[in-house]
Order: C-alpha cells, then sequence, then structure tokens
C-alpha cells in the first residue's frame, strides 16, 4: 500500500555538488520520490493535510555518503546488519567493503553471495572490491572477469600490498581490459618489517621518526609508501591502468601524485581523518586505538594531507573503518591488532576542514559523496525532483564531544575530541531508516 502521509522538509539548505545546486528549498518527499523541490518562500510553517512538516532551518540535505573504505567481517547476517545500522546513522548510504574477509573475496561466488545476503531495500547498500591474488598471497592471481561480472567496484588485495611487480603488471593489464581500478595499500613491506620472508625482522609498530626512537617502538620509515607508488605509477602508465592508492598518508607521496596527476595519468587517492587530524604524537600514550595502518605521521605529513585535500590531488576522503575487539587491543602495543573504526566520525572529521577554513561546505560534500560515486561508478541519487529520496540531514555547527561510550564500533582514536556537525536522519527511497532525537524534535505539531 503507497504511504499517503507526505514528508514536508521546511527551508532546509539542498546542497549537490554534482550540479552546483546550493538554494534554501522546501522539500516535499511523497512516497520513495522527491515530490517537490522549491525555493523556500520563508513563510511560516502552515499545517498541511496528510503532511509531516520538520522545520529544518539550518541544516542541510545531500546526498547520501558514499564510503569506499570499509572492513566487513563477514558475510554473516549478524556483521552485515550491524555494519549497515552503523552506515545508517552515519549517514553513508553506500558502503564498498574490502575483500579481506572470512571467507576472502577472491571468487565470483562470494561476492554474489554478499550480494545476496546484504541485500535490503530500506538498507544501506554494500558493494566489495574483489581481491586481485587469491587469498590476498601475492602471487597467483584470481578470476578477475568473473569478478568483474559479479559486480566488485575494482581489484585489490586491502591492507596487503601486492609486493611482486610483474604480478601487479598482470593485475593491471586485465583490470585495464575489463575497465575497472585497480586499489593499492602502499607499502614496502620489507621496510615496514612486514615480509616473511625475513623472519628476523622486527614488525615495524609506527612511524620511523625521532619520536619512534624516544618511545622505543619499532619505526617505519614514510618512503615505504612512496617506493610503491612511484613503482605503481610506471607500471600504470604503461599497462593504460586506473590506479587508486588508499589511504595517501606522507608529503612524498602528495608530491608524486601531484606530478603524476598533472602529466595526466589516470591516478586517483583517497585519505582517511587520521591522516589529516592526527600525527605520531599521539602514540606517546602508547595507546592502542592510535595504532593504524599506514602509522600516523609526522605533522609536516599531515599538513601535507590537507595541502592535498585543499588542491584536488586527494579525490576522496573513506572511513577506513576497520573495528577490533576489545581483546586485541588492551594488549601491549607491539601485540596490539592495527585498526580502528571510522565510520561514525567520518562526517563530523571531514567538516572539521570547513570549520578550520580549508575548503567551503559543498566541496566537503563532494570529497565523500560526489567524487567516489564517480570515481568508482556507484549509482547514487541525484536531489532534483522526481528522483529518489535517498539523502541525509545532518546539522553543520552541531557541537558535542566524541565518546567512545556511545559509539556502536570499537575503537574510535577521537575519543574526547571535541567537533561540530552531526548526522540527524537518514532517507532510502522515502522511507527515514534513522532518526535522532534532535529532528524528532523539529516535528511541527
Amino acid at each position: 500500500m503507497t504511504n499517503k502521509i507526505n514528508i514536508l522538509l521546511k527551508s532546509i539548505r539542498v546542497i549537490d555538488p554534482a550540479s552546483g545546486f546550493d538554494q534554501i528549498s522546501d522539500v516535499i518527499v511523497k512516497g520513495e520520490k522527491i515530490f517537490s523541490l522549491k525555493k523556500s518562500n520563508g513563510k511560516k510553517i502552515n499545517k498541511c493535510i496528510n503532511s509531516i512538516i520538520y522545520d529544518c532551518n539550518n541544516l542541510i540535505l545531500c546526498s547520501g555518503i558514499v564510503d569506499t573504505r570499509v572492513h566487513l567481517n563477514g558475510p554473516t547476517e549478524e556483521s552485515i546488519s550491524k555494519i549497515q545500522s552503523i552506515a545508517a546513522k552515519s549517514g553513508v548510504l553506500k558502503l564498498v567493503t574490502l575483500p579481506n574477509q572470512n571467507p576472502v573475496v577472491d571468487d565470483a561466488t562470494v561476492v554474489e553471495y554478499l550480494y545476496e545476503k546484504s541485500k535490503n531495500k530500506y538498507m544501506p547498500e554494500i558493494l566489495t572490491y574483489g581481491c586481485a591474488t587469491k587469498q590476498f598471497n601475492g602471487t597467483e592471481i584470481t578470476e578477475l572477469g568473473l569478478m568483474s561480472e559479479a559486480g566488485v567496484l575494482g581489484f585489490t588485495d586491502g591492507i596487503h600490498c601486492i609486493q611482486d611487480s610483474l604480478v601487479m603488471r598482470r593485475v593491471m593489464s586485465y583490470a585495464s581490459m575489463l575497465k575497472k581500478p585497480v586499489i593499492q595499500h602502499a607499502e614496502d613491506r620489507s621496510l615496514a618489517g612486514l615480509n616473511k620472508s625475513t623472519m628476523t625482522t622486527v614488525q615495524g609498530e609506527m612511524n620511523e621518526s625521532e619520536i619512534s626512537t624516544r618511545l622505543g617502538l619499532v619505526g617505519i620509515p614514510s618512503c615505504a609508501e612512496v617506493i610503491i607508488i612511484e613503482r605503481d605509477l610506471r607500471i600504470a602508465k604503461l599497462t593504460n591502468a586506473h590506479y587508486h592508492i588508499s589511504n595517501v598518508s606522507t608529503k612524498e607521496s602528495i608530491e608524486v601524485l601531484r606530478k603524476a596527476k598533472a602529466q595526466g595519468l589516470n591516478v586517483t587517492c583517497d585519505t582517511s581523518p587520521a591522516y589529516f587530524c592526527l600525527n605520531e604524537l599521539e602514540l606517546s600514550s602508547y595507546n592502542t586505538a592510535f595504532k593504524l595502518s599506514p602509522p600516523l605521521r609526522s605533522e609536516v605529513d599531515r599538513l601535507a594531507i590537507i595541502d592535498g585535500i585543499k588542491d584536488g590531488t586527494i579525490d576522496i576522503i573513506s572511513s577506513d573503518h576497520h573495528p577490533r575487539s576489545k581483546d586485541t587491543k588492551i594488549l601491549p602495543f607491539s601485540s596490539a591488532s592495527t585498526g580502528a573504526a571510522g565510520l561514525e566520525t567520518l562526517l563530523p572529521l571531514t567538516l572539521g576542514l570547513v570549520h578550520q577554513g580549508y575548503m567551503d561546505i559543498s566541496k566537503a560534500i563532494k570529497l565523500i559523496t560526489t567524487n567516489p560515486s564517480k570515481i568508482f561508478k556507484i549509482e547514487n541519487p541525484k536531489i532534483s525532483e522526481g528522483s529518489l529520496a535517498s539523502f541525509i540531514i545532518f546539522d553543520p555547527e552541531k557541537p558535542y564531544i566524541i565518546n567512545q561510550e556511545k559509539l556502536l564500533s570499537y575503537p574510535t582514536p577521537f575519543n574526547n575530541r571535541p567537533v561540530e556537525g552531526m548526522n540527524l536522519a537518514s532517507f532510502i527511497k522515502g522511507k527515514i531508516i534513522y532518526k535522532h532525537d534532535d529532528f524528532r524534535e523539529l516535528k511541527n505539531e
């Protein structure tokens, strides 16, 4: 039965970076679609028959966030429903999972199973990359063509960097024919102390610097990232492949990528909030929430990442959502697991770039909605009359302090950090799938 109750969002600022639309509007949602989107007349709200009215003054409506780097424990109903609930709360309506799951996404049947299990008309959509090599062993290439037909967005070994240059060339050659990107976690594993062939090497724990020496932690040199990027860029040029680097974290990498883009290479990249909000000094407390991959870098690197976001060298901001169990994080730093949760803090930390004066809000929205959709060819509903009513509503200036105890995933490296900006409501096909108390209070009785 069709829902006969309309939803009127009164005096809300609608921003659509894809079309350049930015206007205070009155938006009417009818059924699954945006029935009307008109410039707000600013008049007092009057009761409308069969309408629920929300006074949305000072709020923003935009497309749902598209998060291109999310870790999923596996295609079980429990882990899928949990990640979808967290995403809905966070304003993420499309999320792309890495293939480092159980089972590993290195076969078309696993891709099809994941998509079938996660299919839900009124929940955030789960998409995935396919493994570039079997069991991400870095040597044996997977059936890229079959996984492409099954719907993967690209190929990557996820948190594992492909070390063998010939393997990388073959992966890029096939991916280029399939018109799919190759996504790389750029890290020379030998320099990082992660190469199994050198069993006497102590595993790297943080950025190599004077700080790591003082803390007595094993350092990973920043050049471990750019060495892989420079090699891969040459292979990408050779194969005409679309090459995408995830979690860029160093000044050297930004400089190399800036030059590559200027030369017209088909290269894109992303970073996550940890690398433009935090630096290596955070590890002085030995708090394992700050144990990430790549590791937190120097203040010089952090500022270079911000410059890269500002000038467009960095195309996307992703969450790098990698929740861990408390059991694996309460261990000594060297033994603790690597990674941290990120979905719930992606929006406010990205908006922090706006509040600090680095960019306007339209560009910030573009980095987490329009750009990832365009680069990875993810369909995202437009904000216009007749389009599906799938969007988010957020308060860009709502102040609060991130509290680990109130988050749905663990751990966050941003515990006790003051931020501004919160998702208040998530709509999918006209249905409100998440509603914050603040949004409920806007209802005009």
